[in-house]
């Protein structure tokens, strides 16, 4: 007789308690050889605890389960998971950009050999090489020479796929991995996975349920910290809600009207890399507008300049209501909002999640001014429509991806703009909380407010999109 192979990754009856929350509660799953699988759940179920989990970088609590490998045969701790587990998350992705490193998307990839930050030492010619293939065969030669600070989150995002890649691990762990691609880079990544199952065994998580491949045999739905459903093949999306009807203006507009913000000539850089070319464009009242295009065509730069915190080279021009600069940076952000995967990033306050969404009234980092009874109210109204009530006295920083987007969305409603800049911020996110938005987003434009929403999924755009504009190297033009 002989006996069953063991299985590759083993967990049992595992708990993971992070800053007094319980992020597991008694799992038990483990991966057979041949076995493929996605994880669906909404925000906080605990999904991307699991992952680093799997791939043995979290700990569990010391009376919390046993975890072992056996990629030998013979089974193993943690220490010998990451030799042999490539791993990808929306939080890798921001502590490569937190840190702002002064190294290439090559050096990004390398460092995956060793799974540190930076390449120690020269590479042997064999590891050159290496890189040199999977540069190729994931078609991403034009930006990897680039430094990381220079990149859009779609490049570096596909840069952090190939540093997973890099020396061929047996198991691939990918945690909302295409946030941030544009629909020719997803579809790419999604054939590579395909074409990498026969040798590569792949665990997934995301909301989007069109990422999970057809190899996927297994899936597996979580929901407050457990494993509440496991069945074979592809999970099924939920039937999608119907659209919420558009909202009727505010106010009449015309041409008489003063743009909300107007930009002439410009030129953008970022640092030496010539960004946007010779932009004219004006939004006004009641105008809701979609940019979509390419990554690294330059619409998260557009954004910044829309917002006020990027401007355009000497030649080029923003007005506001009519009025040419200087502006007082403080009224801007009186009339304008501004959620993006930067400013996500750039967010690291520890605060509790009440007093970052009633820091938005004052469009501060962290809360520094004493709120009033109406501001407490109009925040513990939101908190509560927004389905947020469970993270009210969290903090921040221990909150998962998704979780901290759906705070910052709040944050920017307590005080609603005249102009309101959603950058990709559906990456990420539950179906349940993208129907709320939705809904808060008519209330919102019904009230006066305008919308300017950079994506590119076109399930993401909600109905009342009435203009559509694409970037093309730097360059825009209206599609509609």
């Amino acid at each position: 007789m002989t006996s069953a192979p063991l299985p590759l990754v083993d967990l049992r009856h595992v708990n993971v308690t992070l800053d007094g929350h319980h992020a597991l509660k008694d799992v038990s799953w483990s991966l057979s050889p041949g076995e493929h699988w996605a994880f669906v759940g909404a925000n906080g179920s605990g999904k991307s605890t699991l992952l680093r989990v799997i791939r043995g970088q979290q700990w569990i609590d010391p009376d919390g389960g046993e975890r072992a490998y056996g990629f030998d045969g013979t089974p193993r701790g943690a220490m010998t998971a990451a030799a042999h587990i490539g791993f990808v998350a929306p939080e890798q992705q921001e502590r490569y950009v937190r840190l702002d490193l002064p190294i290439d998307g090559r050096s990004v990839i390398a460092s995956g050999f060793d799974d540190t930050l930076y390449v120690h030492g020269t590479l042997s010619a064999e590891r050159s090489a290496a890189v040199e293939a999977i540069v190729e065969r994931l078609d991403i030669g034009a930006f990897a020479k680039k430094r990381v600070r220079s990149l859009s989150f779609g490049q570096l995002r596909r840069l952090l796929i190939a540093r997973a890649l890099v020396r061929k691990p047996r198991i691939l762990v990918l945690d909302e991995f295409t946030n941030g691609l544009d629909g020719a880079a997803r579809r790419d990544i999604l054939a590579f996975l395909g074409s990498l199952a026969p040798d590569v065994q792949l665990i997934l998580a995301s909301h989007r349920f069109d990422d999970f491949v057809p190899a996927i045999t297994h899936h597996a739905t979580m929901r407050g910290g457990r494993i509440v459903e496991r069945d074979a093949g592809r999970p099924q999306a939920p039937v999608r809600s119907a659209r919420t009807p558009r909202a009727e203006r505010a106010s009449a507009r015309g041409p008489q009207t003063p743009a909300i913000v107007e930009i002439r000539h410009a030129d953008v850089f970022r640092g030496a890399t010539h960004v946007l070319h010779s932009i004219d464009w004006s939004i006004r009242a009641g105008e809701h507008t979609a940019v979509t295009g390419a990554n690294g065509s330059g619409k998260s730069t557009f954004a910044s300049v829309v917002a006020g915190t990027l401007a355009p080279v000497y030649g080029g021009e923003v007005l506001r209501y009519g009025e040419s600069g200087p502006f007082d940076v403080w009224h801007i952000k009186e009339n304008i909002a501004h959620v993006s995967e930067e400013w996500q990033v750039a967010f690291d306050v520890n605060h509790s999640v009440e007093d970052i969404v009633l820091s938005g009234f004052a469009s501060s980092v962290g809360l520094f001014h004493e709120p009033d009874a109406t501001q407490r109210e109009r925040a513990a109204t939101l908190i509560a429509d927004l389905g947020l009530e469970p993270l009210r006295e969290r903090p921040f920083m221990q909150l998962s991806f998704g979780e901290r987007r759906k705070v910052l969305i709040a944050r920017s409603l307590v005080r609603p703009p005249a102009l309101f800049i959603l950058d990709e911020v559906w990456n990420g996110l539950d179906a349940s909380f993208r129907t709320l938005l939705e809904a808060q987003l008519q209330q919102l434009a019904g009230g006066g407010t305008t919308l300017l929403l950079i994506a590119h999924h076109e399930d993401d755009l909600p109905s009342l999109v009435e203009r559509r504009f694409a970037l093309d190297a730097g360059r825009l033009h209206r599609t509609r």
